[in-house]
């Protein structure tokens, strides 16, 4: 996957993902660090389309650190301070968020796609049991995002700032001409 295709926010993601695995001692970035990557983001969009499609990001979060804690730790000599590899799995998840990208025709690979391929993985991977053990389903997850996203498609490397621009930052003028 060429990275040039990622969103800001998912380059981001990706980044906090080795961070996070660093700080579990672990040597390879998964799916797992991803997902609680996008967990983290206090001002990304993923919080708001789990929150719209009524699963609690905080509970999910818990259930995402919990298996990453019981995956083995590497320290002492043997290990190498800094040196972190991707996974073949995540690899191939960031390949199934591209062609989520392409089916949904948007230009750029953004935090939601990535969240679908995690979705897609199914009860298979630790990541897929808890988005499942949540209640999180790809329509329920695709519905948030409409609504959250409406029909803009992803053609900027920034596409998170329109959505849902007008709430943000339109003001309804016609609340007050309903008196009397």
């Amino acid at each position: 996957m060429d990275t040039e295709r990622l969103t800001q926010k998912s380059q981001q993601a990706l980044h906090d993902a080795q961070t996070k695995a660093l700080r579990f001692g672990h040597t390879e970035v998964d799916g797992e660090h991803l997902l609680l990557a996008l967990l983290d983001d206090p001002e990304g969009l993923v919080p708001r389309l789990l929150d719209q499609a009524g699963v609690g990001p905080d509970a999910l979060r818990a259930g995402v650190e919990a298996e990453l804690g019981r995956r083995p730790r590497v320290s002492g000599p043997g290990a190498s301070p800094g040196q972190i590899f991707l996974t073949q799995r995540l690899a191939r998840l960031l390949d199934t968020a591209e062609r989520e990208a392409k089916r949904l025709k948007d230009e750029y690979v953004s935090v939601e796609h990535l969240v679908i391929a995690l979705i897609e993985e199914g009860k298979t991977t630790a990541a897929g049991r808890v988005l499942h053990e949540h209640g999180l389903t790809r329509d329920r997850f695709l519905q948030a995002l409409t609504a959250i996203r409406g029909n803009q498609r992803v053609t900027s490397a920034m596409p998170e700032v329109s959505y849902e621009a007008l709430e943000k930052y339109g003001r309804d003028l016609t609340i007050g001409s309903r008196t009397g």
